[in-house]
């Protein structure tokens, strides 16, 4: 079973003007961040922004699963 990812990639992709899902398929295969700022000639502080973003919207989903959960359960 797969879901949706609450990043959007193409917005994120127009902001930083390069294909985030070639960073996200590097990261899952377990490159580090210098590798993939060398492979894709990526800044590694764009990178870092990068990273964190996506962590960001990853964390604010859970959380709002979390709250909806709770207050549908007694």
């Amino acid at each position: 079973m797969t879901t949706k990812s609450p990043v959007d990639i193409k917005k994120l992709s127009k902001k930083y003007k390069l294909d985030i899902s070639k960073v996200i398929n590097a990261w899952k295969a377990d490159k580090s961040d210098t590798e993939i700022s060398q492979a894709l000639h990526i800044d590694l502080l764009k990178l870092l922004q990068i990273r964190q973003e996506v962590e960001d919207v990853h964390l604010r989903d859970r959380m709002t699963k979390k709250r909806v959960k709770r207050n549908k359960s007694p």
